[in-house]
């Protein structure tokens, strides 16, 4: 990837550091809107792949096979907190599988959620991988496997069919042949996907406009994409960009982050779909990275506005909790969009 500076982290006069990374704006029919750096180059999509994996358990009739609620479904989609709701959701996947958390194979760490985290200590309770922020997913992919018949142990390897399933699927919705498709592993211990950042936004473009997608998948990608909207808080959780984002936005939006600078954001007003990546990583601009190109296309209105607030300008506090920087965009989405649409013709 060729990358542009995209965020400042400022403290008293000086700009101490710089985020470098890309920016895609693609419509439904993968024509690039506007852009930021060139975002043709490859990269993985990570967590941010979760709303694309779940449909198979929809198309292939496990979803109705198992009543999956939208709680659930949401929670498929999920880098989750840990938070007791989100865990016992998790649960719930699994009893309905018939299946326990020694089934998962998603490792252990503990929740994101401060509070979550200290309670649990507190119980002096083990830390099991029904914690982990990928609970959810794993849960889901077991209980497609019991559905399909296929073994439940070893599902996270890429020779697995479950795998070898969701590599076909992604390459399907994003039109890339599996050869494009990069494999390696995530954190979580699952095949994880690598191919353009462009391609990543045309993605989320199509899971917000279901009617974009082949047959196949489009009312399996409605009942995913209104299960996040209406359950937001199963997506994420407490103190969360995509939690907050789809909670201030009411359904205009759906919206996942991944490991290593990913976010993603389909545009359910618009037939367009928004993916950034952040050459270092380091995600923690990305929520007013996301705030600058919402507020720019004219996304936000002012109550969103409101809500989302503390993205805009996100402060550095040190560790007397005094404000001592802020990190600040270092680009105009706007103008760029603008003159994008000048060179195209959209």
């Amino acid at each position: 990837m060729v990358t542009v500076p995209l965020v400042n982290v400022v403290r008293g006069p000086l700009v101490e550091s710089s985020h470098r990374g890309v920016v895609a704006l693609v419509d439904t029919e993968g024509n690039l809107r506007a852009k930021m750096g060139l975002p043709a180059g490859k990269t993985y999509i990570r967590s941010s792949a979760k709303p694309a994996q779940v449909l198979p358990l929809l198309v292939l009739g496990a979803a109705e096979k198992y009543d999956l609620t939208d709680r659930e479904l949401a929670l498929m989609c999920a880098s989750h907190n840990g938070e007791d709701i989100h865990v016992e959701t998790a649960r719930g996947i699994l009893k309905k599988a018939g299946l326990s958390e020694e089934d998962l194979e998603c490792g252990t760490h503990l929740p994101y959620d401060r509070e979550s985290a200290r309670a649990l200590m507190a119980r002096g309770e083990e830390v099991s991988p029904i914690y982990s922020n990928c609970s959810g997913k794993h849960a889901g992919m077991l209980l497609l496997c019991q559905h399909m018949g296929w073994p439940t142990e070893g599902y996270v390897r890429a020779e697995h069919p479950l795998q070898q399933l969701m590599h076909e699927t992604i390459a399907e919705l994003t039109e890339l042949s599996t050869r494009e498709v990069d494999i390696g592993i995530d954190g979580c211990g699952v095949v994880v996907f690598g191919f353009p950042v462009e391609k990543m936004a045309f993605l989320f473009a199509r899971l917000a406009h279901p009617q974009s997608l082949p047959a196949s998948y489009q009312e399996a990608a409605e009942r995913v994409s209104q299960a996040m909207v209406n359950e937001p808080y199963m997506v994420a959780g407490r103190n969360r960009l995509c939690t907050d984002l789809m909670e201030a936005t009411r359904g205009k939006l759906i919206s996942k982050g991944g490991a290593e600078g990913v976010y993603c954001i389909g545009l359910k007003e618009r037939d367009q779909g928004l993916a950034i990546k952040i050459e270092d990583g380091n995600s923690r601009g990305l929520g007013t990275i996301v705030f600058h190109i919402l507020d720019a296309l004219e996304i936000l209105d002012d109550d969103e506005k409101q809500q989302l607030e503390k993205y805009r300008l996100p402060v550095i506090k040190n560790r007397r909790g005094d404000a001592v920087g802020k990190i600040k965009t270092c680009f105009e989405f706007k103008k760029v969009a603008k003159e994008m649409r000048q060179w195209t013709g959209n």
